[in-house]
């Protein structure tokens, strides 16, 4: 599902713009500070709701203005509009419609975002790579959303009733039995999407250098031991649970593991082959959902250029022609932000070049 044409009022440093995209790759090239990402950004805004850069959309309106709004037609003629205003306020629609919540953006314009920031899923904590995981199993399987809402709620309940110290154990049970039956299935939901996951990503790290990504691997952890039900670990953590006031168990501590001879991945690699192993995550992500549900996802790569070497960047540019439906890629440089797709096959090939300077963005030919 590609996006055709977006259009961006007061959206950071961009007073007006409205921009025909081409089918696979826009390349935005301009100098730092020029408002690149921030066509990035909106598209982000488009799919989820928010901004991928501030927590707070006040910051992303333009400097005495007081919204902003983002459009996207989509491919088939759908219609993505978000509107944000200063007072914290806003609206969101689907097809000129209401919409009920920033998740159905979602389902409509499947993302994957590629910046200095996304290369921490090695290296950072687990919240990063229960995301990842997360975004995955919900567009691979349309019934996670509500058993994971579900378990979130009863976990929120759960906590609150921790926090009081010592408690009847009979207050605790109709959260215990809601934890560990939706528990249980949103467990279920992963294994299954990180069994197929896991195959992509193999495949993808068997185009690498063996000498160093020979021996990479993944392992998932559900977040309570394997060899006990969710329900027998809430009842052994109890006691514990009640002493620190929250749940230590369940899919909410889940993670991912990159190891290396039983070390962690990022103690071993060195910061550009940590890069590419979350690049053939990333694109190894977006492949389960496009076999899943024939709906490729969109690349939003911000200055791709300065986080890889050349024969990476190429690397990069292949998987994603296999896995996405259109990349967005900013950069500084036009004719090195271009490179790695002009070899591909078309449409590919075909980038659609943009120039952007002091939020005015104006579409230029490619110089070969």
């Amino acid at each position: 599902m590609a996006v055709t044409r977006l259009a961006l009022a007061s959206f950071r440093n961009i007073s007006s713009a409205d921009l025909q995209l081409a089918p696979a790759v826009n390349l935005f090239c301009g100098a730092n500070g020029s408002g690149k990402t921030s066509l990035l950004e909106a598209v982000h805004m488009l799919g989820t709701g928010r901004s991928f850069r501030s927590r707070q959309s006040q910051t992303v309106i333009q400097y005495e203005q007081e919204a902003l709004t983002a459009f996207a037609r989509l491919e088939g003629g759908n219609t993505l509009g978000v509107e944000k205003r200063r007072d914290g306020q806003g609206r969101i629609r689907i097809n000129q419609s209401p919409a009920e919540s920033s998740s159905q953006l979602a389902s409509c314009l499947p993302l994957q975002v590629i910046n200095s920031e996304s290369f921490a899923a090695l290296d950072g904590g687990p919240g990063i790579r229960r995301q990842l995981l997360d975004w995955t199993v919900f567009h691979v399987e349309h019934s996670y959303s509500t058993h994971w809402k579900a378990y979130q709620g009863a976990l929120k309940q759960r906590n609150a009733l921790l926090r009081r110290g010592k408690i009847d154990p009979n207050l605790l049970l109709p959260w215990d039995q809601q934890l560990a039956a939706s528990g249980q299935i949103v467990d279920t939901l992963r294994r299954k999407v990180f069994e197929r996951l896991y195959g992509l990503f193999k495949a993808r790290l068997q185009e690498l250098p063996e000498a160093v990504f020979g021996a990479l691997d993944i392992h998932y952890r559900s977040g309570w031991k394997k060899e006990s039900s969710l329900a027998e670990a809430l009842q052994t953590a109890l006691e514990a649970d009640v002493a620190q006031g929250f749940t230590r168990v369940g899919p909410h501590r889940a993670d991912i593991r990159f190891v290396i001879h039983g070390q962690p991945a990022h103690a071993v690699l060195s910061r550009g082959q940590q890069k590419m192993a979350v690049c053939a995550l990333r694109t190894a992500m977006a492949a389960a959902v496009a076999e899943a549900q024939r709906q490729r996802p969109i690349f939003l790569v911000d200055d791709l250029p300065s986080e890889l070497d050349e024969g990476n960047q190429e690397q990069f540019a292949r998987w994603v022609s296999d896995c996405a439906s259109q990349v967005l890629v900013t950069g500084i440089d036009h004719q090195m932000t271009a490179r790695p797709w002009l070899q591909l096959p078309h449409p590919w090939s075909e980038p659609r070049l943009f120039h952007v300077e002091h939020g005015t963005v104006s579409p230029v030919a490619i110089e070969q």
